[in-house]
């Protein structure tokens, strides 16, 4: 039965009111409203229809920039397109991506008003003779160098003068880097996976690019030879922030599109970050879906250190500490989950433990073939040279292969006992516990000599055993990585880009910090212990401790760079300052010249007069020539009883009559106890033919081997290929 319709007049005047309430909101125009849980944008009349008249914006659509932009199956995705469609659907606006030009004809359409927007766009001067801009709508973009892992380690922009850098045609690198880097020669590619090929290739020396994009390429096309390196604290390249670029006849729809973006709530754009792996806290370091995961699955990564091997690394105190543990702060606070601490009494048993999976990784390891049967290593983060030491008495070793008939100690299980074995078979290597170990056996003569690298050396040289001396260095530089166990593969790739993402300064302050400063702190706490005296006021201490590390820096450096008999430099001390020559000549075009001094028949002085009278000529030998060189000259013990000086600002010549002055000066000394004694000098001059220092060593070596072929004590100059 059909029912009449009954009027209800409370009914209606509650709809009455309830539409005048709408129209009264309606009417402020450019609010956006939180609707529930949809935020909605109020547009004017104007904005209206403008929209009506024009529903489809043009986008330009990347065809390989991932993540951001890019096709995948023949479909346009990523996250800048995402974006673009997210806030267009909140206006009522349709996107047309079009997809097929290059960056660089992106921004001649969009100049020419082709297109109306592009996405990702960079603010620069040259851009907005054409361009308005959004508001900022990606965090900012972490840039880097993509390198061959074989090449040169370029960590700043500044480093790529005069060599060639790969980047994309159009791109905003193009415009700052003309600018303000005109010495770095540009090449100029069609897109990102061409300008990673030219690195792959070698025709490029570095490429520069989005981080996140060039490690996108990187694991989708297997180029495990390239590693990208993000650019940190860079004025102009670093951080970049991206907006959308709209057509500046246009100033509408830029409205328009702005108030779509403030009407994206943070719950939104933090979903569309996630789902590209672009949140925040993981973007510089590009972690896969794959790799954030096996993090959230592992939980924490167990760690086995070298519990005596400071000041690299060491347990004390059951703590880890030491360089590497300031390394590892670093890594843990850009991997997110905890590096734990296996405790281990030796290094034999770390490296035990870690061959049995019970800690995931080492903190310093060097890769040897043995070990990459159950490791993968990270890019080395350390490079060390080897040292030997020896007691005090022992001269300086030129040449390690001079000692290779002496007993040499060597921590068991260390890497370089198994290279130096490879390199050097003849060597009689003893295995030893621990580095304290190796160097007491030193101090009591059970051992010639103990090898280890240079911090660690030095370290325990100065804090346990005075006695002892760092006596040569190898050829051989030790690179230190961090060890990962290589049954879960991505545990590598997680710690390649964690150290990838250390930035070069905060490197180097690690490394200053425990080679320059722990050392000092250790000497003034006992300092302050055993001279100041209880009672004394706290203005006293500061003073007396600030004196004593003034003092202790000033014996560090001396007994650094002097040769302990002598007094003059040592050879490490002269390589560097051949090196500074070396710079200040390409640089200024400052000449220099070296020369190369023998005492003639010294072995027959040491066998007929004994070691010290030896000594004694050798001392009183260098305040001789002391007396005879300018402030400016640099003299130095090269090994045994070869000295060597450099002469800057001085030619070939000018060292010539220097050398045959302390010749006729040291002819006509008498040396108590073996009377008269000559010297053979050998001179070069460093010119532009020397393709490096080590040429010019091996001319002034080669005069003095002709002074010795002419009969001894006299001096020769060596000039374009001959001696003179």
């Amino acid at each position: 039965m059909k029912v009449p319709y009954q009027f209800d007049g409370h009914q209606f005047l509650l709809c009455l009111l309830s539409l005048i309430l709408t129209l009264l909101v309606s009417s402020n125009p450019g609010v956006a409203q939180q609707t529930g849980e949809r935020l909605v944008v109020e547009l004017t009349p104007a904005e209206q229809a403008y929209i009506q008249a024009n529903p489809v914006i043009r986008v330009h659509g990347e065809s390989d920039w991932p993540p951001y932009n890019f096709v995948k199956n023949g479909n346009p995705t990523g996250f800048s397109n995402e974006y673009i469609k997210m806030i267009a659907e909140k206006v009522g606006l349709e996107v047309e991506l079009v997809v097929g030009p290059t960056w660089s004809e992106c921004m001649t359409m969009l100049a020419q008003k082709e297109i109306d927007v592009v996405t990702n766009m960079v603010i620069t001067p040259d851009r907005h003779k054409f361009a308005l801009y959004s508001e900022q709508y990606v965090f900012d973009l972490v840039n880097s160098l993509l390198t061959r892992k074989d090449g040169e380690d370029y960590t700043e922009i500044k480093q790529l003068k005069g060599k060639k850098l790969a980047i994309v045609r159009g791109f905003f690198f193009e415009e700052i880097l003309t600018k303000y880097y005109p010495e770095i020669n540009l090449l100029l590619t069609n897109n990102t996976l061409d300008a990673m090929k030219q690195v792959e290739a070698g025709r490029a020396d570095a490429a520069l690019e989005s981080h996140a994009t060039f490690n996108y390429y990187i694991e989708r096309y297997f180029l495990t030879e390239l590693i990208s390196r993000p650019l940190i604290n860079h004025p102009h390249l670093s951080n970049v922030p991206q907006y959308l670029g709209i057509r500046n006849d246009r100033p509408i729809l830029k409205s328009i599109l702005d108030k779509a973006m403030a009407a994206v709530s943070e719950e939104d754009y933090a979903n569309l970050l996630r789902r590209w792996y672009l949140a925040a806290d993981t973007a510089s370091f590009n972690f896969t879906r794959t790799e954030l995961e096996y993090l959230q699955d592992k939980g924490e990564i167990k760690m086995c250190v070298d519990p005596n091997w400071m000041p690299l690394d060491a347990i004390i105190d059951g703590q880890h500490t030491g360089m590497s543990a300031d390394f590892m702060q670093l890594l843990i606070d850009r991997i997110g989950i905890p590096i734990t601490l296996l405790k281990t009494q030796t290094w034999v048993e770390s490296i035990e433990q870690f061959k049995q999976r019970q800690c995931d990784i080492l903190s310093l390891a060097v890769a040897t073939p043995d070990r990459l049967e159950y490791a993968n290593f990270t890019r080395p983060h350390l490079e060390l040279p080897l040292v030997i030491a020896t007691r005090e008495r022992e001269p300086f070793i030129p040449d390690i292969r001079d000692v290779l008939n002496h007993k040499i100690g060597m921590v068991k299980s260390y890497a370089f006992v198994e290279i130096l074995r490879n390199q050097y078979p003849d060597m009689q290597i003893v295995e030893v516990a621990s580095i304290e170990d190796g160097l007491q056996q030193v101090e009591h003569g059970h051992l010639f000599g103990y090898v280890d690298v240079l911090p660690t050396t030095s370290y325990t040289i100065q804090k346990r055993f005075p006695s002892l001396k760092i006596a040569g260095r190898f050829d051989k530089i030790l690179p230190l990585s961090i060890a990962v166990r290589n049954d879960e593969p991505e545990l590598l790739a997680i710690f390649e880009k964690a150290i990838a993402s250390i930035d070069e300064k905060a490197r180097q302050g690690i490394i200053n910090n425990w080679i320059s400063v722990r050392y000092e702190q250790g000497v003034d706490y006992r300092a302050i212990g055993r001279f100041v005296f209880i009672g004394l006021g706290v203005l006293a201490i500061v003073l007396y401790r600030q004196y004593l590390l003034q003092t202790y820096n000033r014996k560090l450096e001396k007994i650094s760079v002097t040769d302990p008999l002598t007094g003059c430099f040592n050879r490490l001390k002269i390589e560097k300052c051949l090196q500074e020559q070396e710079s200040l000549f390409h640089r200024n075009g400052q000449k220099f010249s070296v020369i190369l001094c023998d005492i003639d028949y010294f072995k027959k002085i040491n066998d007929t007069f004994g070691h010290l009278p030896g000594d004694a000529v050798l001392i009183e030998m260098v305040a001789l020539f002391h007396q005879r060189l300018r402030k400016t000259d640099i003299l130095g013990r090269w090994g045994g009883e070869e000295f060597i000086i450099i002469s800057p600002q001085t030619d070939l010549w000018g060292a010539k009559a220097l050398a045959e002055a302390l010749r006729q000066d040291l002819a006509s000394h008498k040396f108590p106890t073996v009377g008269y004694q000559t010297a053979s000098f050998g001179v070069a001059e460093f010119h532009s033919g020397n393709y490096s220092i080590s040429h010019l060593i091996s001319q002034v070596d080669e005069a003095l081997y002709k002074a010795k072929e002419r009969g001894r004590n006299c001096a020769i100059a060596y000039q374009q290929r001959q001696v003179m």
